[in-house]
């Protein structure tokens, strides 16, 4: 879980008390600062309102910080300036300055100088810094760790346990289900074979009523993988869908990281899992070195791996190109935001150098080979490179990774092939986050979900949430493209601030 900073001193904040609505889907907790003892009032919500601070006690939604005090403060501290400069002075002088100024002005001036005039100058300066600092402790904003955890496991004999925690890490009871292994690979091939044949739309955009079909055969899998999953009794699927917070942390076995647990729908007639969270994965027991890293100032630097392939018969990949075209473009129109540099490595040696120089972002747009329980991406000498063919990880590593490519972000669950998938290698490698798909791809609707996703990213959105964004942008505008992908890594991060770029343990 992240640690909250004190907007007043920068300590550690305590929860004192948590309040969930699940009406409108609201969380309002007091938190206590254990340096300074003050305490705040941070709201969350799942409509993507981050959490931001109020003062302890205050009902309201967070005030602006008030901007007059600083010039009030200027006004009285010349007016002090000015009462020990004239005071400084004798009385002779006093008067020769006076009838420079005006005739009348002695009779002022000297009522100015009377001590209460000092006391009464001091205690509104008092105030106004007062004003300023509670003002100020009002606007700061503050962002919670609203990103509770649920822990997959698949238990022997044809067990699952779901663990799930809440929003401060606080162990629940343990929900037991009996697998169905004919419903789950069932399950699992019909999501396979919807998304082979979206492939067969091609170029041409599918009308709206053939999109909406393709929607209710996606929802009636996914209310199909809670009861596969997780048993047709609904509490734990009911709990899981009531945790608080906007952002939900999936640690699974790696054997569970095929399914696809986002579009699970934890009630009949509710929403997607991705729809109620931004939602990301982790694989239990498999934590990644620590990024070394820190988020330099500046625009995230985007390095474009497209169509490497071109020029050779058969593999060249022309929406690739427009993809690579559309982050290009994006590029250009926000400098300030986003700066992309396209480049075609054709070996794992060139790639290597490659990721060595510190790029924010690496976006990989072209083929994946899968053959013998091995993936890897294929650069333009053919070769199929995986991070275990780059030898050591480079002391810089990026901090996401987006694969997007056909099955990138799928596990085998082959692990005792000595296979693994490339989302795992690269988190291994230090990369805090990475962003592949489960099935084959679209290409054409791939170049739209990167373009959006880039978007919200590139403009201060998390990493769940610019997910969660690019998939309700397509939702409407192609078959299952929006369904393909998943986020691994910490849902909460924001790539956008500079800074260091905390480990989720």
């Amino acid at each position: 879980m992240k640690r909250e900073a004190c907007p007043r001193c920068g300590g550690k904040l305590a929860t004192e008390e948590e309040r969930w609505s699940g009406t409108d889907r609201t969380v309002r907790r007091t938190v206590r600062c254990e340096a300074c003892g003050g305490r705040f009032e941070t709201t969350a919500d799942s409509a993507g309102n981050r959490a931001g601070s109020v003062g302890a006690g205050s009902a309201g939604a967070r005030s602006r910080s008030p901007r007059a005090a600083v010039p009030l403060l200027w006004i009285v501290a010349a007016l002090v300036v000015l009462w020990g400069a004239l005071r400084s002075i004798p009385y002779g002088g006093r008067s020769a300055i006076y009838r420079a100024v005006y005739h009348g002005a002695a009779a002022v001036f000297e009522a100015f100088l009377h001590p209460a005039w000092l006391g009464a100058l001091l205690a509104l300066a008092v105030a106004l810094v007062v004003w300023r600092w509670r003002g100020m402790e009002r606007a700061q904003p503050l962002r919670a760790a609203m990103t509770p955890d649920v822990h997959l496991r698949a238990e022997p004999p044809g067990k699952l346990t779901a663990m799930i925690a809440d929003s401060r890490g606080a162990s629940g009871r343990d929900f037991v289900s009996a697998r169905n292994p004919e419903a789950e690979a069932a399950i699992l091939t019909a999501f396979d074979e919807l998304a082979r044949r979206s492939l067969a739309f091609g170029a041409a955009a599918p009308g709206r009523d053939e999109i909406a079909d393709w929607q209710r055969r996606v929802y009636s899998l996914g209310v199909g993988l809670g009861d596969a999953l997780l048993g047709e009794d609904s509490e734990a699927r009911g709990r899981i869908a009531d945790l608080p917070g906007d952002h939900l942390l999936l640690r699974l076995q790696p054997e569970l990281a095929r399914f696809p647990w986002e579009l699970m729908v934890p009630r009949p007639g509710g929403q997607f899992l991705w729809q109620l969270f931004n939602t990301s994965r982790q694989i239990r027991d498999e934590l990644g070195a620590p990024p070394n890293r820190s988020r330099r100032p500046g625009p995230l630097r985007l390095l474009l791996l497209a169509n490497l392939e071109a020029g050779s018969p058969g593999r060249e990949l022309p929406d690739a190109e427009r993809e690579a075209a559309l982050l290009l473009d994006l590029a250009a129109e926000r400098p300030d935001l986003l700066r992309a540099e396209r480049k075609s490595p054709r070996s794992a040696r060139e790639l290597k150098l490659l990721l060595t120089e510190g790029f924010d972002v690496v976006h990989f747009a072209s083929h994946t080979s899968h053959t013998e329980g091995r993936t890897g991406w294929v650069l333009g000498d053919g070769e199929a490179v995986s991070p275990d063919d780059l030898g050591s990880r480079p002391d810089v590593p990026p901090l996401l990774v987006f694969a997007n490519s056909c099955g990138s972000g799928a596990d085998t669950g082959l692990e005792e092939s000595g296979s693994a998938d490339t989302a795992r290698q690269f988190l291994r490698w230090g990369v805090p986050a990475y962003l592949g798909t489960l099935w084959e791809l679209h290409d054409a609707g791939s170049a739209s979900f990167a373009r959006a996703f880039y978007r919200e990213l590139a403009g201060g959105a998390t990493l769940g949430g610019a997910v969660t964004a690019a998939r309700a942008a397509l939702l409407g505008a192609h078959p299952i493209t929006w369904a393909n992908y998943v986020l691994y890594g910490d849902p909460a991060l924001n790539l956008a601030s500079p800074g260091a770029v905390p480990n989720r343990p």
